[in-house]
């Protein structure tokens, strides 16, 4: 009996130095994490910032013409612009890539490999997966303008297609057609600026709202 009621003995405590790893570990994985998370916004700054200038390059060229310091003021701001915002999609990658790293490495460190892989396939289950490509209303609303914006300029370039050519000038056709393709050009970058890029912002920001109140181990 007194063998039967025995209490095993606790295990042994890890090694300093696998203590010393996984915190330095999780600290990494917590500056990543909030790396990771301020890029969407950069990345919705930057795209805004390109909708805004590309708008304007409509209208100062139209003002002013397309040699005119506002119009190339607003084309170099445009692929300033582009350039950080590509250089920001391949940063997030690679912070996205590293985290996933540093908790597998954390994972194998404390000896739970299968709970990471575990996990991970929790990650990617139909419901979430859904989530992520599931848009918000006022941003399907923006879209739907947009594609209207898009039949805009298809009718545009078939009036510049059926417009007589009259050699050493524009035709009257061509001239309509242009101001109706800058007027829906100018249309879609608008609705990009003032209505989907706020509401996909604005999603964003809920979604990680909502996160930080779920239990996580790094973020």
């Amino acid at each position: 009996m007194a063998i039967a009621d025995a209490v095993p003995p606790p295990p042994p405590p890890p090694p300093a130095w696998i203590v010393v790893v996984v915190l330095a570990l999780v600290h990494l994985a917590r500056v990543l994490c909030v790396a990771a998370g301020a890029l969407p916004y950069l990345g919705f700054a930057l795209a805004w910032v390109i909708s805004a200038a590309t708008a304007g390059q409509i209208v100062a060229s139209r003002a002013w013409g397309e040699s005119s310091a506002p119009f190339l003021f607003l084309q170099a701001l445009m692929y300033g612009a582009l350039k950080v915002l590509i250089y920001s999609i391949l940063a997030l990658v690679v912070l996205l890539v590293l985290l996933v790293c540093v908790a597998y490495v954390i994972a194998a460190v404390s000896g739970s490999t299968s709970g990471f892989k575990k996990s991970a396939l929790e990650a990617f289950t139909q419901e979430l997966v859904a989530d992520s490509f599931r848009l918000p209303r006022t941003a399907v609303l923006g879209l739907v303008a947009d594609v209207a914006f898009f039949l805009l300029v298809v009718a545009g370039l078939l009036v510049v297609m059926m417009s007589p050519d009259v050699e050493g000038s524009m035709s009257q056709g061509e001239m309509v057609a242009s101001v109706i393709i800058d007027v829906a050009l100018f249309g879609m970058h608008a609705t990009a600026c003032f209505v989907i890029i706020p509401a996909l912002t604005l999603s964003v920001w809920k979604g990680g709202q909502e996160d930080r109140k779920a239990p996580s181990q790094f973020c």
